[in-house]
This record gives C-alpha cells, sequence and structure tokens, in this order.
C-alpha cells in the first residue's frame, strides 16, 4: 500500500513513545493498520473505545494484534463477579434507596459525585469529586461534605459483591481494574490507544502507567474531536508523560475535497488552530439544502430529540429510515412507556420498574426538576409536545426503519453518534442552537459546541448542507479575512485557554 508522506514516518518510527494527532478523514486507522503491519513479531493490544469499534477493528488488524475494549479487559479481570449486579447505568431511584433519601437535589449531587470519581485517576472519593459549579451555592457548600460522605457510602454498597441491592455499573468494574494497577507488559509489548482525545483520565492513567512498565505506547486522536467532556473524558494527547513522545500530523483528507475542508479550517480558526485541513478528496459542494432528487442522504442532529424530531418530519413523506446505532437506542421505549405514565395507563407501561419508582407522572417531573436531570427533561418536553398521538407516530417510526443503510433513504444519527462515519450528502439540523459570538459564551463549552461542528462538518463526501449557526461562523471569518472585522480572541477565550 502506498502511504503519504505523513503517514510513512509514523509507520516507521522506533520511537517507544509516539503521539499521532490525526485531523478529520486523515487515515488514522490505516496508519495504525500499517504500524502493526510492520511489526509482525510484535505483540500489540488495540485499545478500542467501544464494543462496536472493536468488532470492526478485528476486520482491519493483521493477527498480532489483539483487539479489545478497555471494558473487555477489565470484565475478564474484574467485572464477571458482579455479573449478578451490573447494571447499563446506576438510576437516581438505585442511588435514593442506597443512601437512603428522598432529597432529590442531594441524590442528583451523589450521582455527579460518584461519575466525577469513576472517571478519574484517583484512589478515594475527596471533595475535589463534588461538582465544581455547585460550589457556587453556599447552601450545596454546606452539603458538600455529607454527599461526599454518602457518596463513599454507596460505592462501598457497590463493590460488595454480596450486596445484590445495589447495583454497579460498567463504569465500576472499570474503575477496580485501573485501581490494581494491571500490568499489561506480560501480555503486549506494544499497546494503541486510539480516540484519545476522548478518553477519562482513567484509561488515560492506564495507558501511562503501561508506559512506566515499559511498553511502547502509540496515542492517537484529534483534540478537535474531543466530544466527551460532559462524560469526564480528557484530551490525553496533553498529558505531561506525553511531554518526550515522538509526534507527527496527519493533515490531508481523502473523505473530502478543498470546499469541505475550507469549512473545516474556517471552524478551527477561531480555535487558534494555525495547521490547515487539505481537503484532497472528490470535490465536495457546500450548500444551504441538499439536492431534492437524492437517493440516500444523512441528517446530523445536535440532541436526541432532534433525532426524533427529524425521524417524525421524514416518515410522513414515507422515508425508509436508518438510525445510527438502532432505533432502540434512541429511547422510544422508555418514552412510550413514560407518556403511558402521563396518562394514567400502567397497565401498557413495558418497563416495570418505571412506576415502582415513580407513582405518577407528577412525582417523575418533580424528581427532574429537582434533580436538574436533563434526560429526563427531555423525555418530558417529547411526551407532552406530542400529546396522545405519540404511541401511533412511534409505531409507524418502527415500521419504516430498516437495519441495512442500503435500504434507507434517510440516514439519522446524533452528531455525537456519527464521529468516525462518513456518508456522501450530509445536512446539518438546525437544532445545534448557539450563539458561537456571544461574548457571554463559557469557553469550555463553546469549544465542546464548536468541536461538535467540526466532527459533522467532516462527514460529507459530495455534499454538505450546512446549518444557520456554521452560515454564521462561515460570514464572520469572511468578514475578519476581507478587513470588515478586527481578526483577534474572541472576548469569552481570554476567560480560560480553549482546548486545542
Amino acid at each position: 500500500m502506498q502511504y503519504t508522506h505523513e503517514q510513512e514516518p509514523a509507520i516507521r518510527s522506533l520511537a517507544r513513545i509516539i503521539k499521532l494527532v490525526a485531523f478529520a478523514g486523515t487515515g488514522k486507522t490505516t496508519t495504525l493498520v500499517g504500524y502493526a503491519q510492520a511489526r509482525p513479531e510484535a505483540r500489540i493490544l488495540y485499545l478500542c473505545y467501544n464494543k462496536s469499534v472493536e468488532v470492526a477493528a478485528k476486520q482491519k488488524f493483521p493477527l498480532n494484534v489483539t483487539c479489545k475494549s478497555s471494558h473487555g479487559l477489565a470484565y475478564g479481570a474484574v467485572g464477571t463477579k458482579y455479573k449478578h449486579k451490573l447494571c447499563g447505568n446506576l438510576r437516581l431511584t438505585d442511588i435514593a434507596r442506597a443512601i437512603n433519601s428522598q432529597n432529590w437535589e442531594m441524590v442528583r449531587s451523589v450521582q455527579d459525585t460518584l461519575n466525577n470519581y469513576l472517571a478519574s485517576a484517583d484512589e478515594k472519593i475527596r471533595l475535589f469529586h463534588f461538582p465544581a459549579e455547585k460550589l457556587q451555592n453556599e447552601r450545596m457548600r454546606r452539603a458538600a461534605d455529607s454527599i461526599v460522605e454518602a457518596t463513599r457510602r454507596l460505592w462501598a454498597q457497590m463493590c460488595d459483591v454480596n450486596n445484590h441491592a445495589t447495583p454497579i455499573p460498567h463504569d465500576g468494574y472499570l474503575k477496580l481494574w485501573a485501581l490494581s494497577k494491571p500490568d499489561l507488559s506480560t501480555r503486549f509489548d506494544i499497546v494503541l490507544g486510539d480516540e484519545a482525545q476522548d478518553i477519562n483520565p482513567v484509561i488515560a492513567g492506564l495507558l501511562a502507567q503501561q508506559a512506566a512498565y515499559g511498553m511502547g505506547v502509540v496515542v492517537c486522536g484529534d483534540g478537535h474531536q474531543m466530544l466527551y467532556r460532559f462524560r469526564g473524558a480528557v484530551d490525553a494527547l496533553d498529558a505531561p508523560w506525553l511531554a518526550d513522545a515522538e509526534v507527527h500530523y496527519l493533515t490531508q483528507s481523502f473523505r473530502f475535497g478543498p470546499a469541505a475542508a475550507h469549512v473545516a479550517n474556517m471552524l478551527l480558526h477561531f480555535k487558534g488552530e494555525r495547521r490547515q485541513l487539505a481537503g484532497l478528496g472528490q470535490p465536495t459542494r457546500i450548500a444551504k439544502t441538499l439536492p431534492a432528487d437524492l437517493e440516500h442522504r444523512a441528517i446530523l442532529c445536535r440532541t436526541v430529540v432532534g433525532v426524533i424530531e427529524a425521524a417524525l418530519a421524514e416518515v410522513e413523506a414515507g422515508a425508509k429510515i436508518f438510525w445510527v446505532g438502532g432505533i432502540e437506542g434512541y429511547n422510544l421505549q422508555d418514552l412510550e412507556d413514560l407518556h403511558a405514565l402521563s396518562k394514567g395507563w400502567r397497565e401498557r407501561i413495558k418497563g416495570k420498574k418505571l412506576f415502582q419508582d415513580y407513582p405518577d407522572y407528577d412525582q417523575y417531573k418533580d424528581v427532574a426538576f429537582e434533580s436538574q436531570d436533563s434526560e429526563m427533561t427531555r423525555s418530558i418536553k417529547i411526551v407532552e409536545q406530542y400529546g396522545k398521538n405519540l404511541p401511533e407516530l412511534f409505531a409507524k417510526l418502527r415500521r419504516n426503519a430498516v437495519t441495512d443503510e442500503l435500504e434507507a433513504s434517510v440516514t439519522l444519527s446524533t452528531a455525537h453518534r456519527a464521529k468516525g462515519l462518513e456518508w456522501e450528502a450530509v445536512q446539518l439540523a438546525e437544532d445545534f442552537s448557539f450563539e458561537p459570538f456571544d461574548p457571554d459564551n463559557d469557553p469550555e463549552a463553546w469549544v465542546d459546541e464548536m468541536n461538535l461542528l467540526y466532527v459533522a462538518c467532516t462527514r460529507a463526501m459530495q455534499v454538505l448542507a450546512v446549518n444557520s449557526t456554521v452560515l454564521v461562523i462561515m460570514q464572520e471569518f469572511v468578514d475578519r479575512r476581507d478587513g470588515r472585522k478586527p481578526d483577534a480572541p474572541l472576548a469569552f477565550q481570554k476567560k480560560a485557554p480553549a482546548a486545542a
């Protein structure tokens, strides 16, 4: 295979610690596969982000590479003894029972403190795991110590294999495995850490440990594609232990042409990026709307609510819809159960845990309001917006859903789920509703939204229909380039350094 002048040095590198910074569509996986093929005698671990990535990776890498997710490794070492009490997510009601409290604001704070701890590389639950933004409230500051202590009690119950009443999520046994400081050098010579911009500190610490044990480590990613800060992710590419790593950049994309690259570079310009992404693929057209005669198009939304609303609009026109991640991954059944609860139709609720936890819809709304749970709030919005027609509409969505994307006329996805994917024609939905040049923007939140737009804009190969938010950014770029406005850091970027 012919590699580019950027890929070849990374593949042939003799450095023990390598940092590969790969912009969107620049052949990161191709480079890692080439790196593995160039070392047929090495025992290599490709550390995947999730199970679906693991399955796809096994089809690409040579036999000397073991493709495993961090949860997969942790399950074999620790998780199996908790299989009788595993859960997908620890619910507010699970926490309330464990700490014996009906104070839902406190329960939510315990949940946030626990999640911060699970994502961290820290050994013990401390006050600094308490959500920093809540410390601005005097009442919450006074309650912080008791909330941290309640979180410790909860964690102890989760770790107790004999306590069947308090479940443990998959991130729980992953944390326990990381705390054991596993030495993977007994099984592997090199570890490839992919998507390093979006791993949490517990996994970043695991990679650092393997480097300390003498393993070869290759970390790769793109800080501009960091999307999961809200889950506790950090950009491990900036970790201090990588200060002496050999650095390689991939900036040539063969996914799209110069026009799409230009849009991406406009977004990156405002983040302070000085390297240019080169579009060397087929010419890509930028438009406000997609052509009407396309056989297939992808619609990327900011939110799950946006995906469902787009689906409801498309299904009215008879579209066959492919849902990235599967239709059930968009919580339709949970929403139908909540709708039934709102109508008092208890016999129609399939997830019986719902009315065990919430005797009626009013209590569900009270808990959502008091805990400020965003998922619960979004669910209430959909249930109340579509009212009594919701079950019928959802039934129609299921009838028009296809599992083979080749059969679909429309693919729907959130921008988060679209990461790593590509389509010929992409339309950005209008639910990316933030003001990119509002001087009151929070710097970190602004970076997160710009990253999401960058990921969304770099999914299209032939036609990209941008939304009004991207149009505003493009116009601002042109005004500054042509001297109609001064090109200087944005006001809110001076409050804190923006992530690169």
